[in-house]
């Protein structure tokens, strides 16, 4: 896998910033990028916790952004790490490679 994302598209725009965060199509069941201050992490969306579920897919909580959650199982993740948090799941999200050129581009691969 090899992902090219351009932050000078309206969909990346919130990647411009420390703490923004993108959904991106790609992984397993997609991935969210997080930007924390200069560094990117990308993180696979597919739940740890009944992972053989479709429905189980981690996104951004709105109550607290620094978290994943996935609503079927009640599981939380670190967005800047990808490591449980709140259980039943007992292991991490799949994290990707995030490269930053300091500029306009962020390559995401394994």
């Amino acid at each position: 896998m090899n992902i090219t994302l351009n932050l000078d598209l309206p969909s990346y725009q919130p990647l411009n910033a420390s703490g923004g965060y993108a959904y991106v199509n790609g992984g397993s069941r997609g991935i969210v990028v997080y930007r924390n201050f200069d560094e990117f992490v990308a993180l696979d969306r597919h739940s740890t916790y009944d992972s053989q579920n479709p429905a189980a897919i981690v996104n951004v909580n709105p109550d607290n952004f620094f978290e994943l959650i996935d609503t079927l199982s009640g599981s939380k993740f670190s967005i800047m790490s990808g490591v449980v948090i709140k259980e039943p799941a007992k292991f991490g999200l799949k994290r990707y490679q995030a490269f930053w050129d300091g500029a306009y581009t962020v390559n995401i691969f394994n």
